[in-house]
């Protein structure tokens, strides 16, 4: 029974994958042709879940130097993606938040999933939306089960580290 588990467990994974994946590619074709590069949607995304982010702590999200960041920072204000602005407490600290252009790159690329999804699930039958209806509610409640920074947890923890090539 468990091995059977494990094999549902990684079939529904894989599919899961195989649809953001699919639904992500939908949204972000459009914004990529429009020199939205793939870190810039990365910090969208990062900002748009913490709010205004400092720019060393953003540096440390996105694991590069903060040179880097202040590098990619100011060609996404350029692009009127976001702004920088003073703590007023100390004007020493430099924060990034979203500008009416992040927001609406990111509104685009929620829309693009939603169209998408949406036309995939006008082509099932009544059946199967109901099947995947009840999936979805038991998806909801085992999340509920979990603590509320589960995800922030996951995202977080060390992934599998890169290997470093010898000197020699």
């Amino acid at each position: 029974m468990a091995a059977k588990r494990d094999v549902l467990l990684a079939e529904v994974t894989g599919q899961m994958a195989a649809m953001r994946t699919s639904a992500r590619q939908s949204g972000f074709r459009h914004l990529l042709g429009q020199s939205i590069s793939l870190t810039h949607l990365h910090v969208l995304a990062l900002v748009r879940s913490n709010g205004p982010v400092p720019i060393g702590e953003l540096g440390r999200m996105l694991d590069v130097s903060v040179a880097s960041t202040t590098g990619i920072v100011s060609r996404m204000e350029e692009r009127g993606l976001v702004l920088r602005t003073r703590r007023a407490a100390d004007r020493r600290v430099v924060t990034v938040e979203l500008a009416a252009g992040g927001m609406a790159a990111i509104d685009e690329i929620d829309g693009r999933g939603q169209e998408f999804f949406g036309g995939l699930l006008r082509t099932l039958s009544v059946g199967e939306l109901e099947q995947l209806r009840g999936g979805l509610a038991a998806l909801q409640r085992a999340r509920s089960l979990m603590p509320p920074d589960a995800m922030d947890q996951t995202l977080t923890s060390p992934g599998p580290r890169k290997r470093q090539r010898k000197s020699s």
